[in-house]
């Protein structure tokens, strides 16, 4: 180690700073300098490691929060926004409580959590649609393969037929005339689309210009995978007539596939047969929209027939009341029995208002499941009225609001788990700051030093989550010397004052030893580092011996003190010795420095420079400037400080110690 102007010093023994009786003018060579960086070494790591702790509390907040609510991260994080701003708190603090609160929920969930249970639909496999093409494929290189030469030549021979004429004029959706094409054995091997009505169209959008005249295995293979092929040659061969409702039909063309469900009929003309066709395509767009709306929204529909006794329920309505899709739906009369007891009454008067006032009615109700869990319905419905205004039947629409409730419940849960540890936060600030009064000695009753003038000021922080261990010493030592000490306790709440009294009390009691401050720090280290739970600290320990005007000092990774002399201010030089309860049997470096009468040593805590939008060393260079244009009286000094380096007593404790040299 060295001294302040580069002389070596044994660790533990005296350094002293460049002598004031020089002479020399302020500022060459008076002030020594501090490295760059030096200072910044601790307080820096804290202020890094307080903006992480709070980006992992709010990550951790936000995971506690969607597994309690049962929803995704994202909207977990709005709903911690809406609750920081009902409880007005910001978002950290706010999520402060949330993580705080989560080992008082069993399992970190609320009970009756909200699950979704709603799964994405699958889609279906592409190995089947490949299957088809491969199939359609097959039939298409068969039939291709015919001799399709003398196609032309049975269509010429084909005589009118006013018949199949009849048929595709009277047709409202697709018709064909179709005449069969015969093989060598005279076996029937395709057929022809000898005429096309105008509205038809087949699955790929080709419509009578193109289809007439084409074979229809090589249009449309789709016919022999489904089996109409044979089905259209049997009717030809026995006049009966075929009709088919509905059938899921595939057909490929090009290597692509097309799906769809159809209805056919299939009839025996004098030339052939006529074929008149409907996709349901839009049928099932509609029928599928309404399906994904009932499972996606849980939306039930149903009807009560009133004259025939029946219920005509969709499946999400049956899944809504818990029961599967072959069971038969209650009626009015039936409903209260598959109703939670403690809805009964409000159900019973819904269906005595639908049938004695005949008016519609909105309310909700829980179903229990066979498994014992409770299912939160809203229901609406309303009476259809004949002509004389008697019911004759009844509309009901269900929505499954579970998850709704189960949100609404967990968020009232966990406001009232924050409002508790909003209210103990708030008494363990009440307890820190009545502790801080108790330990801290009024600042205007202060023992005066021996050749010297002081102030301080001590500002707890107004934030409960950030109240923290500020704390400052004086004593006048019996051999004549003064003692004055500032430190930090890290950490906030109860906590970080329980440290600061030890830390102060344990100097107090050591400085009866009259060492100088160095062996102080050093014992106060180990007590630090003894101290159960464990702590940290910074702190600055100095002597003032009035006769030589010599101040010794050490500093346990606090913020430099500031020297104010000649109306020129600059930090005192020190070396980065570490914070208390860091490391084990350090030996701590005194550091002398020569004082002249009026000189002013400025010390301050962290919580008057520090600032996560802001470098360190520029708010210790801003401090420095300030002082240098202020007064050089110890009260003035501190009240203008504090207007002018825009203090924020919500984000930290602030301690500033000024002495003078008299």
């Amino acid at each position: 180690m060295t001294d302040a102007d580069g002389t070596p010093v044994e660790p533990g023994g005296p350094r002293e700073g460049p002598p004031a009786e020089t002479g020399a003018p302020p500022g060459a060579g008076v002030l020594p300098q501090m490295p760059s960086g030096v200072h910044a070494a601790v307080p820096g790591v804290e202020d890094l490691r307080g903006a992480a702790h709070d980006r992992a509390v709010l990550a951790e907040a936000r995971v506690v929060l969607a597994r309690r609510l049962g929803v995704p991260p994202g909207e977990a994080l709005q709903h911690l926004i809406w609750l920081a701003r009902d409880l007005d708190l910001d978002l950290a603090a706010a999520a402060a409580l949330v993580v705080g609160g989560r080992d008082r929920v069993a399992g970190g969930a609320v009970a009756d959590e909200a699950v979704s249970g709603r799964r994405p639909p699958r889609a279906a496999g592409a190995e089947d649609r490949r299957t088809v093409v491969s199939e359609a494929q097959d039939v298409l290189r068969r039939v291709t393969a015919e001799n399709t030469a003398g196609d032309a030549e049975i269509l010429a021979e084909v005589p009118e037929d006013p018949v199949a004429q009849a048929i595709l004029d009277a047709a409202l959706d697709g018709a064909a005339q179709l005449v069969p094409v015969r093989g060598e054995e005279g076996k029937v091997v395709d057929f022809l689309y000898a005429g096309v009505n105008d509205v038809a169209c087949d699955l790929f959008g080709r419509g009578a210009e193109e289809l007439t005249g084409q074979r229809l295995l090589q249009t449309d293979p789709g016919a022999v995978l489904s089996g109409l092929f044979d089905a259209y040659v049997e009717v030809l061969e026995s006049g009966t007539r075929m009709e088919r409702p509905s059938i899921d039909y595939t057909t490929a063309q090009s290597g692509l596939s097309r799906s769809t469900r159809m209805s056919v009929r299939c009839v025996q003309v004098p030339t052939g047969v006529c074929v008149t066709w409907r996709y349901h395509s839009e049928e099932d767009r509609q029928a599928m929209r309404l399906e994904r709306v009932e499972r996606l929204a849980l939306l039930g529909f149903g009807e009560w027939d009133l004259a025939t006794g029946e219920a005509d329920w969709t499946p999400q309505m049956l899944a809504n009341y818990g029961l599967h899709p072959d069971e038969v739906p209650p009626m009015p009369d039936d409903l209260p029995k598959v109703v939670a007891d403690d809805d009964l009454p409000l159900v019973e008067e819904a269906v005595q208002t639908l049938f004695s006032r005949r008016e519609p009615v909105e309310a909700e109700h829980r179903v229990i499941g066979q498994d014992g869990t409770a299912r939160h319905l809203w229901v609406f419905a309303e009476p259809v009225l004949d002509a004389s205004g008697l019911p004759v039947s009844i509309n009901i629409v269900s929505q499954d609001v579970t998850r709704r409730r189960g949100i609404e419940r967990a968020l009232a849960e966990t406001r009232r788990l924050m409002l508790e540890q909003q209210a103990q936060t708030a008494q363990e600030r009440r307890v820190a700051v009545t502790l801080r009064r108790a330990i801290l000695p009024d600042e205007h009753e202060l023992d005066p030093l021996p050749g010297l003038r002081m102030a301080v000021r001590s500002l707890a922080a107004e934030s409960a989550a950030r109240i923290g261990g500020d704390w400052f010493a004086t004593r006048a030592m019996r051999n004549g010397r003064a003692l004055f000490a500032i430190g930090d306790a890290a950490g906030h709440g109860l906590p970080a004052t329980a440290a600061m009294a030890r830390m102060r009390n344990g100097l107090l009691g050591l400085a009866c030893t009259e060492d100088p401050p160095d062996l102080l720090m050093g014992w106060l280290n180990e007590l630090v580092e003894h101290m159960d739970p464990p702590a940290t600290g910074t702190a600055v320990v100095a002597e003032y011996e009035p006769r030589r005007r010599l101040l010794e000092w050490t500093c346990a990774g606090h913020p430099p003190p500031i020297l104010v002399r000649g109306g020129r201010a600059a930090p005192l030089e020190i070396v980065p010795d570490p914070m208390l309860g860091a490391l084990s049997d350090w030996p701590y470096t005194r550091i002398r420095t020569r004082l002249s009468p009026g000189d002013l040593i400025f010390l301050y805590t962290d919580g008057l420079v520090e600032r996560r939008d802001a470098d360190l060393d520029e708010r210790i260079g801003r401090l420095t400037r300030i002082l240098q244009d202020c007064s050089a009286e110890p009260e003035p000094v501190l009240d203008e400080v504090l207007a002018r380096m825009g203090h924020d007593r919500a984000a930290d404790d602030t301690t500033m110690f000024a002495v003078r040299v008299e």
